[in-house]
């Protein structure tokens, strides 16, 4: 299997790194097509052979179902309507591995990091993307800058990289880990956090110089991590597992989310009101600081990945099989927006409510300048 691309397992609907398809299984043969082609080889048995083959009853029952009315032919397949518009359109990153790792810290400059240790720049609003030299060949999950300069990125066999100059050179911070790491966020550019497999949970408070294992009470595999301000901050990890912090990761507690799939992302737009997404189309919103999750309808089954929110009304989520839905009412309706694609869209970014980017598989890169509508149709 191509290294670009996520089996079905558990491990790599998160990872993304081996998949170049959906994650839905939506390609399996329909039963027209699996007795189709028993019909198929028991006629050419008969032909081949004159009639040395035996015809079961289940074929005979076949034959005069499918063969007999319909002429010995398949009926024409139905003229389909053409796709709806999208308003996401493609651009072409310069790179084919996967790509996850997403961050704007001002509407300017971008980074994106992905598989084979791809990290790209732009300066421009996106408008052109470059190739940054990292050093490594390793995956790199997730990267996060505090401002134009200082960003770090993370990824396998505990790897960290860490640049001064906003990527032009990426140097190794020493991590003391071989797990793989999930993602990584810092709240200044001292303090920072590192989640990553069997429940690793790394911190600093000199800017990566050092980096500490801290306790968060588990040994699932923890997935992402959001502070809102340096003193609440969550994770959040498979089987529903979520933790809290109030006083900047000295101490975490557990919060119930009412789930048991995983969750693989967060976002809080103020202390009290945040969104996590995950497994199976799940979708929760907190309006009290995560004292209560309830789930909100996505209205689809796909795997989501990414979420966003420009402010406490719109947002948008991003998972399998090419799937974009976006909320204008923080949540309380969700609709899918056409994104044109059947790969796994892995993160979602925004500079303002109509400028954004959503990456995933196989260096799949879309950009919207309308909030990701459609455009309106004219007769």
């Amino acid at each position: 299997m191509d290294k670009d691309q996520p089996s079905l397992n558990r491990a790599d609907k998160k990872r993304w790194i081996d998949t170049d398809q959906s994650l839905d299984k939506t390609n399996a043969p329909s039963l027209y097509d699996k007795l189709s082609a028993a019909i198929f080889r028991a006629r050419t048995c008969f032909e081949r052979r004159k009639g040395a083959c035996r015809p079961s009853l289940l074929f005979r029952i076949l034959f005069l179902i499918f063969i007999f009315p319909a002429g010995c032919s398949r009926p024409a397949d139905p003229i389909l309507p053409p796709p709806p518009p999208s308003g996401w359109k493609t651009q072409d990153p310069g790179v084919q591995s996967s790509l996850g790792g997403l961050s704007f810290p001002n509407p300017d400059n971008g980074w994106i990091s992905g598989n084979k240790g791809i990290i790209l720049h732009t300066n421009d609003r996106g408008k052109a993307w470059t190739i940054q030299e990292t050093g490594t060949e390793n995956l790199l999950v997730s990267l996060f800058f505090i401002d134009a300069e200082r960003g770090w990125a993370v990824g396998d066999k505990g790897i960290i990289l860490h640049t001064q100059d906003g990527g032009k050179k990426w140097s190794p911070q020493e991590s003391g880990q071989k797990k793989n790491l999930t993602h990584v966020f810092f709240t200044d550019p001292q303090h920072g956090w590192v989640s990553g497999e069997k429940g690793l949970l790394l911190s600093t408070e000199d800017g990566g110089q050092r980096w500490v294992p801290s306790k968060g009470g588990s040994t699932t595999t923890l997935n992402s991590i959001f502070f809102i301000n340096p003193q609440q901050g969550w994770i959040s990890g498979d089987g529903g597992y979520l933790l809290h912090t109030e006083n900047g990761g000295s101490s975490w507690a557990r919060q119930e989310t009412g789930t048991q799939k995983d969750i693989q992302r967060l976002f809080f737009i103020r202390p009290e009101t945040g969104w996590a997404v995950g497994a199976n189309g799940t979708l929760l919103h907190t309006k009290d600081g995560g004292k209560k999750w309830s789930p909100q309808t996505s209205g689809v089954e796909s795997f989501l990945a990414g979420i966003f929110f420009i402010d406490d009304q719109k947002g948008w989520a991003v998972g399998a099989n090419g799937t974009i839905i976006h909320t204008r009412d923080g949540g309380i309706t969700w609709k899918q927006q056409p994104s044109e694609t059947i790969q796994f869209l892995i993160n979602v970014r925004f500079i303002n409510p109509q400028i954004g980017w959503v990456v995933g598989t196989k260096g799949t890169l879309l950009h919207s300048e309308e909030g990701g509508e459609p455009p309106a149709v004219t007769h």
